[in-house]
């Protein structure tokens, strides 16, 4: 692990994204309107790109226009075992499912479900794409995590990349969207909730990432889907609660994870960067 290349990355990622994104909320000074709205939006999304646009600043310093060509072969590493791309679709499917489950038994009425979602599922999914995936992914997975892996485990790497992808989103709690803190009072509860979600879906992408040749393809998929919360879209009247739903997802991925980590599922290898087993 070169100490120094990995902190530059770091350095630079916060210093964009933290900068964009404390520009962008000084429109909300004077509260919450669509104009402000829009005029945030523009910082919003040129911050969310920190991670990508760091790595391959990095890589070209440290490695040159060579390893930027392989860092952006990460892309489009998609000849994968066919299971992975189930689990791309079906996980965040049933993590959602698992959440209207709860919110059904603790909360309240789920409402009713509309089979018309279908439809609508491709304007998510490509609205989103653009966003955290696309913005994000190159950055952890593909760029730190390989870096983190030379030196600790995999899941060590995950849990390091979980706590500062954690971190990385605190400014945009303040903002009216962008995490699922964002827009709700900030309570003990749901910073606590969020942050595990951050680190089960880090180790969860790590498992995919090491077991489909280091496919940072594969990082981004999961993330969209995870994002894009297809379950709930059949289920229109949670959407004022969608962030509660979010957040009751977390369960399912604690259970999940749990299952990895009991099994020692971070141990398989796919090159010489995922050599690290799971435990120290």
């Amino acid at each position: 692990m070169n100490n120094k290349k990995t902190y530059i990355f770091l350095l630079m990622t916060f210093i964009w994204s933290w900068t964009f994104w404390v520009l962008g909320l000084n429109y909300f000074t004077n509260g919450i309107n669509q104009e402000s709205i829009g005029k945030f939006l523009i910082f919003f999304f040129t911050g969310l790109y920190g991670p990508t646009i760091s790595a391959i600043v990095t890589t070209l310093l440290f490695d040159g226009l060579k390893g930027v060509l392989n860092l952006l072969k990460k892309v489009f590493i998609w000849n994968i075992p066919f299971k992975n791309y189930l689990y791309i679709i079906l996980l965040p499917i049933i993590f959602v499912i698992i959440a209207i489950g709860l919110y059904s038994i603790f909360i309240g009425d789920i409402g009713s479900f509309d089979k018309a979602a279908f439809l609508s599922i491709p304007s998510v999914l490509w609205a989103g794409f653009y966003a955290g995936p696309l913005g994000e992914e190159l950055g952890w997975r593909g760029f730190l995590l390989p870096e983190l892996q030379k030196k600790h485990s995999n899941l060590k790497s995950a849990i390091i990349i979980g706590v500062i992808w954690f971190i990385w989103h605190i400014p945009l709690w303040w903002a009216p969207f962008g995490t699922l803190v964002s827009g709700e009072s900030i309570s003990f509860l749901t910073v606590t909730a969020y942050f595990l979600m951050l680190i089960c879906l880090s180790i969860i992408i790590t498992w995919l990432v090491i077991n489909s040749k280091g496919s940072v393809l594969v990082a981004i998929l999961f993330h969209l889907s995870i994002n894009a919360g297809i379950a709930l879209l059949f289920f229109p009247e949670l959407g004022v609660d969608f962030k509660k739903v979010h957040l009751l997802s977390s369960i399912g991925m604690l259970i999940f994870t749990g299952i990895l980590i009991a099994k020692n599922k971070l141990k398989t290898s796919a090159n010489n960067s995922y050599l690290s087993g799971i435990k120290d």
